[in-house]
């Protein structure tokens, strides 16, 4: 029985990495890498007003660049203070800050835009509005609204901690020291639920499909015990081999790239896992009101011209009649085909 579910999650990861690959997730990755540069400072700056609003600013922001400087090292973390610093200084309010605040809006949405269209296109989605604009304001909401819930996960993580504390100078004043391996087990497993907690709402809430709870939970937690496991492998490649070092004063923010792109494999992999697990055992994905499932297939044609059909939008352009009316490249035989090119 054993035997046969080590078998099974062999197959899944198998199946998973296959079409993780063929996802052309890399591409992805490097798109979010970079949306993240310009999201990241908004980003943090909403977190922490929000979060720092029951723990005040300074022990939370304290808390989130000690966390970025065990992820990326102190060079890192030091980048992001400053580009948050500078950021965050606003003068009066007026026009020019009220064009800053929507700025700060959109910038920090992006990511997460990012992220969905690169969600879609793995669950083979598209979403096709009737109202366009509606879908585009709808997007942003619910990307402000995962930026909060970054934000309450936060606020949980910091009142865990505060609470373990709490506890354990009450217990090992009157036990053993097992009692502190016990608090550091109990401070893991709250932080894993937390991120698994997070991991679901971005494959629950982000993507324009309908998914089962119980599909989104194993796919949630697979992805928060690749990051648990890989991310000190991350933090070593990046502290061993001083990546940012090379490039001067852009040092940083390679480091900062380079970080949020091994992060994103997790998360497109997770992505990829979900979606095979459901396939295999869960439920079926579907489409949501708004979206269609589309299927991507590539066809060999040979050398034919790669001109020789009509434009994607060439009846929207010209119009129907004369879209049909308008000539195309000269035919030639087969033999001559691309023979004096």
């Amino acid at each position: 029985m054993v035997r046969k579910r080590l078998y099974m999650v062999w197959y899944l990861l198998k199946e998973a990495y296959l079409e993780f690959i063929d996802n052309n997730s890399f591409q992805k990755g490097a798109a979010l890498a970079y949306y993240t540069i310009f999201s990241l400072p908004p980003m943090l700056i909403i977190i922490i007003s929000a979060a720092g609003y029951f723990f005040g600013e300074q022990a939370v922001s304290g808390e989130i660049y000690y966390r970025i400087k065990e992820l990326i090292g102190s060079e890192g973390a030091y980048a992001v203070q400053k580009m948050v610093e500078n950021v965050n200084e606003f003068g009066d309010f007026n026009l020019a800050a009220l064009v800053g605040i929507i700025a700060l809006f959109i910038a920090a949405t992006g990511v997460f835009i990012s992220l969905q269209n690169s969600l879609n296109e793995i669950w083979y989605v598209k979403p096709v509005p009737k109202r366009g604009y509606v879908k585009l304001v709808v997007d942003r909401l619910l990307s402000f609204g995962m930026i909060l819930a970054i934000a309450i996960v936060l606020l949980l993580s910091l009142l865990a901690n505060t609470l373990l504390v709490v506890i354990g100078d009450f217990l090992t004043a009157r036990f053993s020291g097992w009692v502190i391996y016990l608090l550091h087990l109990a401070n893991f497993l709250s932080a894993f639920l937390l991120m698994s907690f997070l991991f679901a709402c971005i494959y629950k809430f982000l993507p324009d499909a309908k998914i089962r709870w119980r599909d989104v939970g194993v796919g949630a937690f697979v992805t928060s015990l690749l990051f648990v496991l890989l991310r000190g492998l991350i933090g070593f490649y990046l502290g061993k081999n001083d990546v940012g070092s090379v490039y001067g004063a852009a040092g940083s923010i390679v480091v900062i790239l380079t970080w949020v792109f091994f992060t994103s494999q997790i998360i497109f992999f997770g992505a990829v896992f979900t979606f095979v697990y459901s396939r295999k055992y869960g439920f079926n994905i579907y489409p949501s009101d708004y979206a269609v499932r589309v299927i991507r297939q590539e066809v060999e044609v040979g050398n034919s011209a790669v001109n020789a059909e009509p434009g994607k939008h060439e009846k929207e352009v010209y119009g129907e009649q004369q879209a049909e009316e308008e000539p195309g490249p000269a035919e030639e035989n087969d033999a001559a085909k691309g023979a004096n090119i």
